[in-house]
């Protein structure tokens, strides 16, 4: 796995806290190397702002926002999503 200074899974994040996207990498399956263009084909390009939404019990999918979408993803893609956590969220 490769390491971004910090950065962690977009599952690791806080339920409503904000985070800024640093790596969207393809995850170790068969047939993942084309995730990460279908996320940012959504929307989850490198610089963009994200926040967890919600869980599903047992943490699977994830109810998350970028920009002015709100998406559901699985754990699979979501930990294909590196992020940098912010300091502070504007509520």
């Amino acid at each position: 796995m490769r390491h971004f200074g910090g950065a962690v899974g977009l599952t690791a994040l806080t339920t409503m806290a904000d985070a800024r996207i640093v790596a969207v990498v393809a995850p170790d399956v068969a047939g993942g190397a084309e995730l990460p263009e279908r996320l940012a084909e959504l929307g989850f390009l490198v610089g963009e702002r994200v926040r967890v939404l919600a869980r599903a019990p047992f943490g699977d999918p994830l109810a998350v926002r970028v920009g002015s979408g709100t998406f559901a993803l699985r754990r699979l893609e979501a930990d294909c999503i590196r992020v940098m956590p912010l300091a502070s969220s504007p509520r």
